[in-house]
């Protein structure tokens, strides 16, 4: 039985934007066609917290994980509306990111580069109010199956959420993923059930999640649980318990990512800037080696 562990050697700068944002908060990695590797994260013009004026991505690539700061590209999706926790996968012929808060929305992208983004018509079915709210993460269940997880409310109480869609852009709510109980610690308006990510590992899901109200100071703000299951549509219930996460990693909103040319693994955190969040490179999307305990 494994158990994931920050790796040694500190946390490094992968992505600091000058040009088209301040800092960046909730983001995604991926790996282009060509092995360029690039981030999309929240951001805005100035370092004052204010999440509704949060209306594009910040864009960074760098040909590794392992070393080296990524190049700033510019905007995306800069549509005028809110854009928060862009989500992005290739389907095998186009690029797709789905991203919220305010109604789920799609933008595509035949671009190699990923540069150029067009917006794309995308619909949620079968939700129930609030299931579906926000920092929505995109999984590839199988050659066919997407499913995407996302905060939202069950009742008073936070949840992941998880929807099926076979082509990225027509999604169907199917259940609550992981609930919390009336128990748990933590229960604001908005759920502190934040930034879920969703990864296998041999032969098992891991779903990990931000625990927290932005509003505890560093400690809270970095709460990362991490849960286990066969199933990628249950990973259970969390009320508070210390024994009920299989691992815990002090790390905001972070994604988990396997270079295919080394088998290492890496994981990022990134978060808003101020003494208040303690983020743990002001500014940028950190990353780190990802070890494991067997």
């Amino acid at each position: 039985m494994s158990a994931p562990r920050l790796g040694g050697g500190g946390w490094r700068p992968l992505f600091t934007p000058a040009k088209t944002g301040a800092y960046v908060n909730d983001h995604c990695v991926v790996r282009g066609a060509d092995g360029r590797w690039h981030v999309f994260g929240i951001t805005k013009a100035t370092p004052t917290i204010d999440p509704h004026q949060e209306r594009w991505f910040c864009h960074g690539s760098g040909p590794s994980l392992a070393g080296g700061a990524f190049v700033e590209h510019g905007r995306v999706c800069d549509f005028g509306t809110r854009a928060w926790a862009p989500a992005v996968a290739f389907d095998g012929e186009r690029w797709v990111m789905i991203y919220g808060p305010d109604r789920l929305r799609a933008a595509i992208s035949d671009d190699p580069r990923l540069e150029s983004w067009h917006e794309a018509p995308c619909s949620l079915v079968g939700a129930p109010l609030g299931a579906v709210l926000r920092d929505g993460m995109i999984f590839r269940l199988d050659d066919d199956t997407w499913l995407l997880y996302a905060t939202g409310k069950r009742g008073r109480e936070g949840a992941v959420s998880v929807c099926v869609s076979e082509n990225l852009l027509d999604w169907r709510f199917v259940r609550y993923a992981l609930r919390t109980t009336a128990a748990a610690p933590k229960q604001p308006p908005w759920a502190a059930t934040e930034s879920p990510f969703v990864f296998r590992k041999d032969g098992e899901y891991w779903l990990s999640m931000t625990y927290t109200t932005s509003m505890g100071g560093p400690a809270e703000y970095h709460e990362t649980l991490l849960f286990r299951s066969t199933n990628p549509f249950d990973f259970g219930t969390y009320s508070g318990d210390a024994s009920e996460p299989t691992a815990r990693l002090a790390a905001h909103a972070p994604e988990y990512l396997v270079d295919p040319d080394t088998d290492r693994w890496y994981v990022t955190s990134a978060g808003w800037p101020g003494e208040r969040f303690g983020t743990v490179i002001p500014g940028s999307v950190a990353i780190r080696e990802l070890d494991w305990d067997e």
